[in-house]
């Protein structure tokens, strides 16, 4: 009898044959775009770049020498294209006046356009057969994302840090409503709180701060919308001249949500189901190159945040609301004025007596008359000869008229000497700011009925 251990081992089952490796399907080609996308992608493409151009250089500390050869460069042509092509009768001048709305940045902007379709036109004709231009925009996208991140990053730190609106000058608290311009209307609306300030600039640096990541960028491109129409809104409805920079942003942030518009219309809008898109960069990278890059975006993100805040930070402590004044800073009531040695009283109408004199953080002085009237001077005191000079104009129109000035008390301010054709003896006495009801209404929890004054 034979047992199991005598028996010969069962063949085990053969294994199958391995079978040859498939190929890995490779991803569909994207689809050719329409022509009409072609040259609108074009277009986009080289006026950003025109418009843009020399950032992101002129972002880094040490290399202004670029940006403003750039300059040099359309101060030189802008001017000439004004007379020769458009024909205007007024040299065009590229004048610092802290307005974006010049008359060299419209023609500059017409400059723009006119290179745009003209770069479009060759590059059509040259590339005609291309289909596609995917690593092109993606390239794009990435440059639109860091320069309007930075951008929104730079404009909201000037709120949270509070060097764009200045709190009222001590003129402002005794001009009548009706004087102000629309801006003064804004910047002073916009200066009076810090709480406010530090609300949209968060908004604004929040918006940027999204921007720079791929995962985030079309949330931030609607964080940078929602901000930057109302921005737009007040530059135009309050005369602001920031209206076609303003307009440029928001046009940027549009552009970087294009791709998500219809997949946030299926869900915000028509209740439909959306796929996922791939998070992609222009090039495919190794994990080494991977790092190198991440460490250059870190290194330079870092620098000039860092040159943004030091700004900022260097503004606040020279010209923000807490920021050290002039000695003679203040809004001061007019107690007696003589000229000539002849006493003038406070009559309603006169258009030679002071009213009010008010002094800002910038040394410069306001100085209201009886009629209503504002005269606006730049102050230079000397201390040591214990004299107050004010030139009216700039220039060589500059009038200077030096006036010995005193101070008998705390409270009091006494001008004397020849001002303007005639000899003055001014006795002012300072007002205190916190008596206006704008400084000391303050915050209120509870209100039984509204203070609306």
């Amino acid at each position: 009898m034979t047992t199991a251990a005598s028996l010969p081992p069962a063949s085990e089952p053969s294994a199958p044959a391995p079978s040859p490796p498939q190929p890995v399907p490779s991803p569909p080609e994207p689809a050719p775009w329409g022509l009409a996308w072609r040259i609108a992608f074009r277009f986009v493409f080289a006026y950003v770049v025109l418009y843009a151009f020399p950032y992101p250089l002129d972002a880094v500390g040490g290399l202004e020498f670029i940006s403003n050869a750039f300059q040099a460069f359309w101060e030189t042509v802008v001017p000439w294209v004004g007379k020769h092509v458009l024909g205007m009768e007024k040299d065009v001048t590229a004048m610092t006046t802290g307005s974006g709305d010049t008359t060299f940045n419209y023609v500059l902007f017409l400059v723009h356009l006119v290179l745009a379709a003209g770069v479009t036109a060759v590059w059509s004709v040259v590339d005609r057969r291309r289909t596609r231009y995917v690593k092109a925009y993606d390239l794009l996208r990435v440059y639109v994302r860091y320069m309007l991140a930075l951008t929104m990053v730079s404009y909201g730190f000037a709120k949270v840090f509070k060097t764009q609106f200045p709190f009222p000058s001590p003129e402002r608290l005794v001009q009548p409503l009706g004087e102000f311009s629309p801006m003064g209307l804004l910047w002073t609306f916009m200066g009076y709180s810090p709480g406010y300030n530090l609300f949209t600039g968060g908004a604004e640096v929040l918006g940027g701060v999204l921007l720079l990541f791929r995962r985030t960028t079309s949330l931030g491109a609607l964080v940078v919308i929602a901000v930057m129409v109302n921005v737009v809104a007040l530059n135009f409805f309050y005369d602001v001249p920031v209206k076609l920079y303003s307009s440029h942003l928001v046009l940027l942030a549009v552009f970087l949500l294009l791709p998500d518009v219809r997949r946030l219309l299926d869900v915000l809008l028509f209740n439909r189901p959306t796929l996922p898109v791939e998070q992609r960069t222009p090039f495919r990278l190794s994990r080494r190159e991977a790092w190198g890059v991440l460490a250059l975006k870190t290194l330079f993100l870092g620098v000039v945040l860092w040159n943004y805040v030091e700004a900022r930070v260097e503004h606040v402590a020279r010209n923000g609301d807490s920021a050290p004044k002039p000695p003679l800073h203040g809004l001061y009531e007019v107690e007696s004025f003589t000229r000539d040695g002849q006493v003038l009283p406070p009559l309603v109408g006169d258009t030679t007596r002071w009213r009010y004199v008010g002094v800002n953080r910038y040394s410069r002085a306001s100085v209201r008359l009886m009629d209503g009237t504002v005269k606006r001077f730049f102050l230079t005191q000397d201390a040591a000869k214990g004299t107050v000079t004010f030139t009216e104009g700039t220039g060589e129109q500059a009038k200077k008229s030096e006036l010995t000035s005193s101070k008998p008390d705390a409270e009091h301010w006494v001008l004397q000497g020849p001002f303007q054709e005639g000899t003055v003896e001014i006795r002012l006495k300072k007002v205190d700011e916190s008596s206006h009801l704008l400084i000391s209404r303050g915050f209120n929890w509870i209100q039984e009925a509204p203070f609306n004054r």
